[in-house]
């Protein structure tokens, strides 16, 4: 049986092959050159196809499978494949699959449902698909109709990319009937992706003539250059250079120059850099910077030094990044690259990248990675590598993170540390995450962290976060952790936040609770938001806020008009002015009549004369004639028109 293991990798490796390539198996021609060679390699359409698979696979089904009559599938024979282990299954439906008729396949493959899932389940659906397909393409579409939306994709790409190797004039027509946009292009593609083997220009006519120059075609455009360039290298460049300047033009030369800058990657850089420089030729040079030089540090060293322009060089090393390169190297190796790039880079660009370095420090070494960035001299690539080192640590040490932060001298490095790890914090088991904030002997921390922890934490359990909340020591972060759970209560259950906020909380902290909750809640929901508004108290303190002001600044961004609507209701007093006001300054560079109009209804004179005015100014820019007209007709006083008049007379000199 030693030569078991080296058969399941030969299986595998091409079936998976087949699958993520798109190369064409004929399962007829297959079993006809079995049983002519008797096991010799032949090249079939491009693609290798060893003729010992069908002797192996059906001499694995013949020992595993119950034996049934060829080509029907019964009760007996699916649920024997339950049985089998993944290699056994394999054997069985293959050979099921190549004898199957049309009306086996439905059951064939609703029998894979509890592999599903798993990559053996996906790979048996694929090859009871591309069967089915080449036998009755419209019975499979059928059926593909009939399922979940997370099950067509991959059985309608099986489909259509058989279905293209057999009759791509059909497959190609059927594709454009399909509703579904998503579901069209993804068909389409698979078709192109089929035909490309043969005939890759009439596969980019076809992407041209569906996706036009849009980018959701980046990666078809980019698959069949890539399997283009293979066969024919400089035809795959040639025909993307002649492509219209777009992204799909920077998709299909990076695929064609895919093969060309792995093998020889300065001699595919150099081709690049002799091409005339447009912005399809500085995008893909940036594509294949980031692609290849990400994954070769030595030829990215190597080229970074060749480019003697300055800006040239900044470009290159911008496009290079080294948080991940403790994955190939070590603490040693991560801080020669970080003399190396002292020596090429300057000013922000060294400050980046030296913080790119530091948080690959932290993964290989994160003692060694404080100790050195706590010896670095002042300066931003310091502050950023703070910022890198305690977002590292907030990752996978939450204490040390916090201790790290204790540890720092400096309040500016300390805020600029916790800026930086607030959002792991609060996505790294909050419940424990709330418990080492609560008991840090740090306001700094207490009050950076406070408000992002009771946020998400409030999200899916209120109560826990306003516990937690009300029970920290410092008055700011009681504060705003206690807001940030009032607010998301208030979206979910207004009474009940309200009832909290006028019974639970001191009265000189109940308006700026409202004020909060209300700012946000106007930005999610306006028309909930100023159905609110009813329920505030009387209370003077809450009279004196811009709780008015805040809702309608979120409304009339959302939607002019209802906000319009909605203040037009509103009784006269300093709410319907703080709405008016708002209005005003949000529509009177667009519509200076209508913020004219508005302007006029304010009750408070002050207030009425400032919004006046400034609605002429912005109006006179634009149409002094009208804005004078508007004036003359107004039922203001004279005494009220005079200074606007003079706004106009300046502006027409």
């Amino acid at each position: 049986m030693k030569w078991l293991p080296l058969v399941i990798a030969l299986l595998v490796g091409l079936i998976g092959g087949y699958f993520l390539s798109g190369s064409e198996i004929d399962f007829e021609r297959d079993a006809r050159g079995q049983a002519e060679s008797g096991g010799e390699i032949e090249q079939v359409d491009g693609v290798v196809v060893t003729k010992m698979l069908d002797g192996v696979l059906q001499a694995v089904a013949s020992t595993a499978a119950v034996e049934t009559e060829k080509g029907v599938i019964s009760k007996e024979w699916l649920q024997s494949l339950e049985n089998l282990g993944g290699f056994e299954q394999f054997g069985a439906l293959y050979d099921r699959v190549k004898n199957a008729s049309a009306k086996d396949f439905p059951a064939l493959i609703d029998s894979m449902g509890g592999m599903m899932g798993t990559s053996l389940g996906w790979q048996a659906q694929s090859l009871i698909a591309a069967r089915w397909a080449e036998v009755d393409p419209q019975g499979l579409m059928k059926h593909i109709e009939k399922q979940p939306n997370n099950m067509r994709w991959g059985l309608s790409n099986a489909l259509f990319g058989a279905w293209a190797r057999t009759d791509s004039d059909a497959a190609l027509a059927a594709a454009k009937k399909l509703s579904g946009q998503h579901q069209q292009n993804a068909a389409i593609s698979a078709i192109a992706g089929a035909v490309s083997v043969r005939e890759p220009q009439r596969a980019v006519a076809m992407l041209a003539e569906h996706y036009g120059n849009s980018r959701q075609s980046d990666w078809a455009y980019r698959s069949i250059f890539m399997a283009w360039a293979k066969r024919d290298p400089d035809a795959a460049r040639d025909a993307a250079m002649a492509l219209e300047d777009g992204p799909t033009k920077t998709s299909a030369l990076t695929g064609a120059l895919s093969e060309w800058i792995q093998s020889e990657p300065m001699a595919a850089l150099e081709w690049l850099d002799a091409l005339p420089v447009d912005s399809t030729v500085y995008n893909s040079r940036k594509q294949m910077f980031s692609n290849l030089l990400n994954s070769d540090i030595d030829l990215a060293k190597q080229y970074v030094e060749s480019r003697e322009d300055p800006l040239a060089r900044r470009e290159v090393l911008r496009n290079l990044h080294f948080s991940n390169v403790a994955w190939s190297n070590d603490f040693e190796e991560i801080q020669g690259l970080m003399d190396w790039v002292g020596t090429v880079a300057k000013g922000q660009n060294y400050d980046r990248k030296i913080s790119e370095l530091v948080r690959s420090m932290a993964e290989s070494d994160s003692a060694r990675a404080i100790d050195f960035v706590l010896q670095m001299p002042p300066g931003q690539a310091r502050m950023n590598s703070l910022g890198s080192i305690s977002s590292k640590l907030a990752e996978s040490d939450p204490a040390a993170a916090l201790a790290f932060v204790e540890s720092l001298a400096y309040e500016d490095e300390r805020q600029r540390a916790l800026n930086n790890m607030s959002w792991q914090l609060a996505r790294n088991g909050i419940e424990n995450v709330s418990v080492l904030i609560a008991e840090s002997g740090s306001p700094e921390v207490q009050q950076q962290l406070s408000r992002r922890i009771a946020e998400e934490w409030s999200s899916f359990n209120r109560e826990a976060a306003l516990d937690w909340a009300v029970g920290l020591v410092d008055d700011r972060a009681r504060n705003d952790a206690t807001q940030a759970v009032i607010k998301n209560w208030m979206q979910s259950d207004p009474a009940a936040a309200f009832d909290y906020i006028e019974n639970s909380m001191d009265e000189g902290k109940q308006g700026s609770a409202f004020s909060a909750a209300f700012s946000d809640w106007a930005r999610q929901d306006p028309e909930a938001a100023v159905a609110g508004l009813d329920q505030l108290p009387e209370s003077e303190q809450v009279k004196q806020l811009d709780i008015y002001k805040r809702v309608a600044q979120a409304y009339v961004q959302h939607d002019p008009m209802a906000a319009s609507e909605w203040i037009s209701t509103l009784d006269d007093g300093p709410e319907r002015d703080a709405t008016v006001k708002t209005l005003v300054s949000n529509i009177s560079k667009t519509d200076p009549e209508a913020g004219f109009i508005w302007s006029e209804t304010l009750t408070d004179d002050k207030a009425r004369k400032n919004s006046l005015k400034q609605t002429v100014q912005k109006w006179v820019k634009s149409d002094p004639d009208a804005a004078y007209d508007a004036v003359s007709d107004s039922k203001m006083d004279a005494a009220e028109k005079e200074p606007l008049f003079k706004l106009i007379e300046k502006a027409q000199q």
